[in-house]
């Protein structure tokens, strides 16, 4: 399997999942600016078993518990994992209400530091989704978390 790097893994995102931190959508495509067709590839290999992250998913599960495992140069961090808590599902400024395919969500986090990352979302009985997860607050060992969902159907 090709190595998987943060890199790879935000052009298959922005570009294919168009997840970004939502302080950071102005600044989406600087982001991706530079970033090689090759390792797209390699990072569409590595996320076509997630989920596609629409409202659905996370509608129902408001209030219910995630466990975030960071990814670093390809790898899970098995060292680097928070607990979410899933605290809303909002519509994006400019979206139709309810839309599946653009949404905010927020978490609330506790673990190690929690810091913008790519991570892999967990949850008893519902599949595994792979987000750009930005922290939001002030540093500590709890803080809140968020991930702007932006794609196009």
């Amino acid at each position: 399997m090709p190595e998987l790097s943060r890199r790879a893994v935000m052009v298959s995102t922005l570009g294919g999942l168009g997840v970004a931190a939502a302080a950071a959508l102005p600044a989406a495509p600087a982001l991706a600016r530079g970033f090689a067709g090759t390792a797209a590839a390699g990072a569409a290999t590595a996320v076509a078993s997630d989920a596609v992250p629409v409202r659905s998913l996370f509608t129902p599960a408001v209030g219910r518990a995630f466990r975030a495992t960071e990814i670093v140069d390809g790898e899970t961090a098995g060292d680097r994992t928070i607990d979410l808590v899933l605290s809303a599902v909002e519509d994006i400024a400019d979206s139709a209400p309810g839309d599946e395919n653009r949404f905010l969500l927020l978490f609330t986090a506790s673990g190690y530091t929690a810091a913008d990352g790519i991570y892999t979302l967990r949850r008893a009985g519902a599949p595994q989704v792979t987000l750009f997860l930005s922290a939001i607050g002030p540093r500590g060992m709890t803080r809140a978390m968020q991930a702007v969902v932006s794609r196009t159907a």
